[in-house]
């Protein structure tokens, strides 16, 4: 994992550039280079996700004198970006970062400040919750503006919330399942009254959402040392993961799985934990399961699955440039027209009363108000640490828990598990 290091001043020539830029955070049209008359091409690196193609047309048909070179990678952008940076050259004036690897690339040698762009004043327009990612601890360093957002509802099969007893209207079940321990409860009548279990698998369906809800530090304190074994709140989640996984409550389906896919159409599990972004993936998989799936929020409040942040590595000769593009392009109203086309859930609350998601539903999901429901999942996520990557830990507890599902003893796995996460992190 990269280190890192710390904080050091602007060299001359940045600060030179970002004095000559006191404008750029009040005007909305862009920088005094990109208005010039001067040609700048900017290079942008990304991926498929943020649905940003048709606004960078619209913005270099707007700004004749912006030229936009974008690089699609989704396989090798991430490591492709450490080597430019760690090279000192090769770098893109614009690059993507996800949400899970934004942590690994605080580095304030390597990328602008965007604060010094006059950053800070669009902090309000963004969800508390997403704002800090891309920040450091204290937030004197912005090293990226959010893109869209992954709030989380559940999903949940009505026939089999019937067949148990249970209600199925969605306010209900959001009543019924508001806490982890009634969620447990709701599972243990399902699986009594109709021998399903509640949810695909014990990691996507209790660890992960358990751990992001668990407070702002759970497996790092706030001075980046590790306490996977020493903070209660990620043994608890281990200890209701394993719970649910001993109690045959995990139907030991691991999301995007071909067990998952069928599982989705014959109703192999009850509720399932979904981003606005996981609709699509379930109606593309199980379009024979239209109208036995609704939505309700989650227990515990809301969780975030998705999401990127764009960024400035100081190896731009157009930093001014790429910051009024940025600016721009992940404004509230870009984001808004970016949902109402694409569908990729905004990162900016104001655009929430919009009749775009006040008037949307979802016929595949008996007409749930998704544009509501995940408007108020969005505002329900709680701040978690954004400044340590979390990759090691889950991507190791994601493949030893499906050990415990098929009868590994759980707390020597959880031993196992404390062991080898010290051993890959030195510590």
């Amino acid at each position: 994992m990269m280190k890192h290091l710390r904080k050091t001043a602007i060299a001359a020539a940045g600060a030179a550039l970002l004095i000559s830029m006191s404008a750029c955070g009040s005007d909305n049209n862009g920088s005094s280079e990109s208005a010039s008359n001067e040609t700048v091409k900017l290079t942008y690196w990304t991926n498929n996700g943020p649905g940003l193609d048709g606004l960078i047309k619209q913005y270099q048909q707007d700004h004749p004198n912006v030229k936009i070179d974008v690089q699609v990678d989704d396989a090798n952008l991430k490591q492709n970006l450490l080597t430019a940076l760690s090279a000192g050259s090769g770098a893109p004036d614009i690059s993507i970062l996800t949400v899970d690897d934004i942590p690994q690339f605080k580095n304030e040698e390597y990328f602008y400040n965007l604060k010094d762009f006059g950053a800070d004043q669009l902090q309000g327009d963004y969800l508390d919750s997403r704002w800090k990612q891309g920040t450091n601890a204290d937030g004197s360093f912005i090293f990226g503006i959010p893109t869209d957002s992954g709030p989380m509802a559940m999903m949940y099969r009505t026939d089999l919330f019937e067949k148990a007893g249970l209600p199925t209207d969605r306010d209900s079940v959001s009543k019924l399942t508001a806490t982890w321990d009634d969620f447990y409860k709701v599972g243990k009548t399902i699986k009594d009254k109709t021998g399903k279990p509640l949810v695909p698998d014990s990691y996507f369906g209790a660890f992960l959402p358990k751990i992001q809800q668990a407070g702002e530090y759970t497996i790092f304190d706030k001075d980046g040392n590790l306490t996977i074994d020493t903070n209660p709140a990620v043994k608890e989640a281990w200890d209701y993961s394993v719970k649910l996984a001993q109690e045959g409550l995990s139907a030991k389906q691991p999301d995007f799985s071909n067990d998952w896919k069928v599982g989705l159409v014959n109703g192999d599990f009850a509720t399932m934990f979904a981003p606005p972004w996981m609709l699509g993936v379930v109606k593309q998989n199980a379009p024979d399961a239209a109208g036995k799936w609704d939505i309700a929020m989650m227990p515990g409040g809301s969780a975030n699955w998705g999401g990127s942040f764009l960024v400035i590595p100081k190896q731009s000769k157009h930093a001014e440039a790429a910051y009024a593009f940025m600016k721009w392009i992940l404004a509230p109203e870009q984001q808004l027209s970016v949902y109402k086309t694409n569908g990729n859930f905004p990162s900016t609350p104001s655009v929430y009363s919009d009749e775009a998601f006040t008037g949307k539903k979802d016929e595949f999901f008996n007409n749930a108000p998704v544009g509501e429901i995940y408007s108020k999942a969005a505002n329900k996520v709680t701040l978690m640490d954004a400044i340590h990557t979390w990759s090691d830990f889950t991507t190791t507890a994601q493949q030893v828990l499906p050990n415990v599902e098929n009868g590994a003893d759980p707390e020597q796995t959880w031993t196992d598990l404390v062991k080898q996460i010290k051993s890959t992190l030195n510590r």
